[in-house]
């Protein structure tokens, strides 16, 4: 009888991430091949973290000491309580390994923790791209703790590799969940006489400039577009965001259920995608595997995912480029369906999570 390693998982679920989207089906694959526990903060954990702050802001305002930072940015009282937990976690019963899915969000305490639990690996996915880590500074060495980590990218692994001269970083892509995004039963093509429906999904990296000036030359295209903006609200901060909603023709989303997610991937003609900047993107991903024509731009890790052939690329950042795009895909719809296709197959060839998984666990368990 084999005995699996038990591995104890560090995850959360962002509020506009569905159930289905971004590492959320991670955990169900990886129990395949461990024993797995996901983190789960008890009253305690929160009383603890709860006091601990306080104490800080006390300290802070009474007696001048400043509050003690994390790494990075994105690590917040959700991170903390997670550790808390986790550690706690440790204590009480054996594990093999620990497990972050997002290292930037997720992963500070350990960086200090790890004399007191000898014996135990750490692993995790880090999800940012370079110049992320160049514009915070971040000192790569906060890693050196971490027995295996995994970039979203090989732009990603390269520069983890030389910023941290760690030997044990791997790209693993990102998985999507190809059984529930998926084409459906209709055919898709495009209306007879009504508008082109484009999908625009994300906030992180996204550019919406290059957005906000190619709807405004769009408005003299011949063809009708027809923008669906799926921004999480607390997202819609930016100048660009309040110029987008002066156009009649943009409707946007938040707060979707997983059913109607997969509607909107379902029911548009084009996913258009201007980014900053990538990893992996949960959106590209999500069209792929949905059988949707994507226009997105060549930055980063996209070409990781989107293989030539595959998908219509924005190769500059300026509106008259999307919006020529974007013409071209409504004038030559058939070869974009077909590329759609091939974008389709290689995600279930390629990027299901039962096969990311896999590979994840595989690295894990050689550790």
């Amino acid at each position: 009888m084999t005995i699996r390693q038990k591995l104890l998982l560090v995850s959360a679920r962002w509020d506009h991430l569905g159930g289905h989207s971004g590492l959320a089906p991670l955990g169900e694959q990886l129990n395949k091949h461990f024993e797995v526990q996901r983190v789960v903060p008890s009253l305690g954990d929160k009383l603890r973290v709860g006091a601990r702050l306080v104490w800080g802001m006390l300290r802070e305002r009474l007696l001048g000491v400043p509050k003690k930072q994390g790494w990075s940015p994105f690590y917040n009282r959700n991170g903390l309580l997670l550790e808390t937990a986790a550690l706690r976690m440790l204590r009480a019963q054996h594990f093999d390994m620990v497990f972050f899915e997002a290292l930037e969000d997720h992963f500070d305490a350990f960086a200090h923790a790890d004399g007191r639990m000898p014996g135990i690996r750490i692993a995790g996915v880090s999800h940012q791209p370079p110049a992320w880590w160049r514009m915070y500074g971040v000192d790569g060495k906060v890693f050196s703790g971490v027995d295996l980590v995994i970039a979203l990218s090989r732009q990603a692994q390269r520069f983890l590799q030389g910023q941290t001269g760690h030997a044990n970083v791997h790209f693993v892509p990102h998985g999507v969940d190809v059984d529930f995004f998926s084409p459906g039963e209709a055919l898709r093509s495009l209306p007879d006489d009504g508008p082109i429906e484009v999908l625009f999904c994300g906030q992180w990296l996204r550019d919406f400039r290059q957005l906000t000036d190619t709807l405004a030359l769009l408005e003299y295209a011949p063809q009708r577009f027809e923008f669906h903006l799926v921004v999480p609200k607390f997202a819609r901060n930016f100048e660009q965001h309040y110029r987008l909603a002066q156009h009649s023709n943009v409707h946007w989303h938040a707060g979707l259920s997983d059913a109607e997610l997969r509607m909107r991937y379902r029911s548009a003609q084009v996913m258009f995608l201007p980014l900053i900047d990538a990893t992996a993107n949960n959106s590209v991903l999500e069209a792929m595997s949905s059988g949707l024509p994507l226009l997105v731009s060549k930055v980063g890790g996209v070409c990781d995912y989107v293989e030539e052939g595959n998908g219509t690329f924005l190769t500059a950042t300026g509106g008259e480029h999307a919006a020529e795009r974007l013409v071209w895909c409504a004038e030559h719809y058939a070869a974009c369906l077909e590329m759609a296709q091939r974008a389709r197959a290689r995600a279930v060839e390629a990027l299901s999570w039962d096969i990311v998984a896999a590979r994840v666990a595989a690295l894990a368990q050689s550790v």
